[in-house]
């Protein structure tokens, strides 16, 4: 372990799962000019998410791992994660 390891949030590693996952299915977006990550409100893609999540604990991918089981723990916070980005990429807010 790091120094700086010291002062990450609990959870973090799982947290980076759930916005994968979130924007590899379109609830989260990034933006192609700045790369940050905007929450576009889209709970209309959330299903896929979900379902994304099942498949990848049935074949056992290797990137849940860290939720050892725990389909809910995940489930949750796909929709938890959001509220910490902004509606608005720097490129939107700069006019």
């Amino acid at each position: 372990m790091g120094f700086f390891d010291l002062f990450r949030r609990p959870g973090t590693d799982r947290d980076k799962v759930a916005i994968e996952i979130d924007i590899a299915n379109g609830v989260l977006e990034r933006c192609l000019f700045c790369n940050s990550v905007v929450n576009k409100n889209r709970d209309d893609r959330l299903p896929a998410a979900d379902l994304e999540v099942h498949e990848r604990f049935d074949r056992a991918d290797p990137s849940v791992a860290i939720f050892a089981g725990d389909r809910d723990d995940l489930l949750q916070r796909l929709r938890t994660v959001r509220r910490r980005f902004p509606f608005r990429c720097t490129c939107d807010s700069g006019g």
